[in-house]
């Protein structure tokens, strides 16, 4: 899978906005000031939270986690279990918003993978059933995030995709991109490019 990415790279890395590596820098440069207005917009736009619709009051209970977590980072089941407490949608709706418990404990430590769909479908990842009780679930997808963690650090003991990655630094330049952030956006545009058609217009071939 990770040959298929670098075979690629040059489509992968030309399917990335700019603005997407300096946005995050920004974010990243700006941490301290995530009590802000203007931090909170720019993250919300940033990770989707805005085109999630979550809340009002789901918003101000993750950015509370999200200042504690620069301090003090919590365990990621402990925090996807205490923001599902808060309603994230009208009428007192309660969901499970796991990639976004993930996003905050990244900006928290950038050491840490972040989870998606995309990245779930690259390693063939079926998240539980939403039917499932709620820890049933979060033990799950927690389960996953581990993986991903320890497969991260195989990647690049390994240098599995070491060419992509210095592509990547090469053209971007990023200040503030770990390794397993590159890799995750990586991941995430390999994947979108292929939910957009790229394998069925030549742009992706299997190989």
């Amino acid at each position: 899978m990770y040959d298929l990415i670098n075979h690629h790279i040059q489509i992968i890395l030309q399917s990335i906005p700019r603005a997407y590596v300096t946005d995050y820098d920004w974010l990243v440069q700006n941490v301290h000031q995530v009590n802000t207005p203007q931090y909170q917009t720019q993250y919300r736009i940033y990770w989707g939270m805005n085109t999630a619709r979550l809340s009002g009051p789901y918003c101000d209970a993750y950015f509370q986690e999200l200042h504690s977590a620069l301090a003090n980072p919590t365990a990621l089941g402990s925090l996807a279990a205490k923001l599902y407490e808060t309603a994230t949608h009208a009428g007192g709706r309660q969901t499970l918003q796991f990639s976004f418990a993930t996003k905050l404990l990244h900006t928290a430590d950038r050491q840490t993978p972040i989870y998606d769909s995309f990245v779930a479908a690259f390693y063939f990842f079926q998240p539980p059933d939403s039917d499932r009780p709620l820890q049933d679930r979060i033990n799950g997808l927690v389960a996953f995030h581990d993986f991903l963690s320890a497969e991260y650090a195989r990647v690049l003991a390994n240098g599995l995709l070491a060419s992509s990655l210095l592509a990547f630094r090469s053209q971007f330049e990023p200040q503030h991109f770990t390794d397993v952030k590159i890799i995750d956006l990586l991941i995430w545009a390999y994947v979108d490019l292929l939910n957009k058609g790229g394998l069925m217009e030549g742009r992706i071939v299997f190989r």
